[in-house]
């Protein structure tokens, strides 16, 4: 039995060993350890890297993980997706997740980036819930934990150099608000509004969409933005029977919606969401290297057309970044 015990923890340093062989230094290690109290458990690792081959295959640093029985299987990718970023000419993606937040990259590029504090990781929980999401309960009591886990994952694909920038320098903000900019009013001409809406739809204060147990909703706090619409144009905002229904079934009582220079702020039924940020260039490369360089497919697993929802975001995110709104809505208590 001894002989046993001896064997498997000789076993577990050897697996421990040659994950730690795979892994590389990441913006941020060390700083949870650092400043956690005496008593506190913490998770502060350096980043993971998985390579993947050409055949969507993944290793740890070129270590075939079967002979130590670890499968990761899971996390095989198939070789369209492979292909994919290959093709757009992508190194490397990364996952950095701290007690602050989350942020993904592209070749040192952010695609995303979630900030959350206690408060916004428990709001998060209960939208689970309210998603419908598999084991939402589960989920819900072990999010709590990503306020002391400080870890990342790195993934290298074929062709990779060995001297990776997980996470680029800085770009220009003033730069990027310009291009910003610039897009949204391409973005209006493609929808035929006059550029000048937006100046009005920023200079308003608070909106509010609310609804009557009818489904009928009224939207307060337009001004004279309501004479540049069609007539039936608030007509879009009611909705039926079975849709008020689910409303009252999931306990949705009001969301608000405001734009920031930041990001996009949500809070639901009085909680704050993790704020969505985009100063960093976050949307255009989410649509550049995520969705048209397959990023986002290739860190998933997910089919790139099933991720055809984020284009649309993206594609409006420009108009969202420089008109500042409060939009809340409503429903009957």
């Amino acid at each position: 039995m001894q002989n046993k015990r001896l064997a498997f923890i000789f076993s577990m340093l050897w697996v421990l060993s040659a994950a730690l062989a795979g892994c590389m230094s990441r913006p941020g290690q060390g700083e949870l350890a650092a400043s956690a109290a005496a008593g506190d458990v913490v998770v502060d690792l350096p980043a993971v890297v998985l390579g993947y081959d050409e055949q969507g295959q993944i290793s740890l640093d070129g270590l075939d993980l079967s002979a130590l029985g670890v499968d990761l299987s899971a996390l095989a990718r198939t070789p369209a997706q492979i292909a994919a970023v290959q093709a757009a000419g992508i190194d490397s993606a990364f996952v950095n997740l701290a007690p602050t937040g989350i942020d993904l990259y592209a070749d040192g590029q952010p695609m995303l980036s979630l900030d959350w504090d206690a408060a916004s990781i428990e709001s998060l929980g209960a939208v689970l819930g309210i998603a419908g999401i598999d084991n939402a309960d589960s989920l819900a009591k072990v999010l709590p934990l990503l306020s002391n886990m400080s870890l990342g994952i790195a993934m290298t694909f074929p062709g990779a150099g060995e001297n990776l920038e997980l996470v680029a320098p800085a770009a220009d903000r003033a730069a990027l608000v310009q291009k910003a900019q610039e897009a949204s009013v391409a973005v209006l001409g493609e929808l035929g509004v006059p550029p000048f809406v937006t100046g009005l739809l920023g200079a308003l204060g608070p909106l509010t969409i609310r609804y009557e147990a009818t489904g009928v909703g009224t939207l307060e706090g337009l001004g004279m933005i309501a004479n540049f619409l069609p007539p039936d144009a608030l007509a879009g905002l009611n909705l039926n029977a079975d849709q008020m229904a689910q409303v009252a079934e999931l306990g949705i009582q009001s969301v608000n919606v405001q734009t920031t220079p930041e990001g996009l702020a949500v809070t639901l039924n009085g909680a704050p969401l993790p704020l969505i940020r985009w100063d960093d260039g976050q949307m255009a490369n989410l649509v550049a290297l995520g969705l048209d360089g397959g990023v986002l497919s290739a860190m998933t697993g997910v089919d790139a057309g099933a991720l055809d929802a984020l284009r649309q975001l993206g594609k409006f995110a420009p108009l969202l970044q420089t008109t500042p709104l409060n939009i809340s809505v409503v429903f009957p208590g």
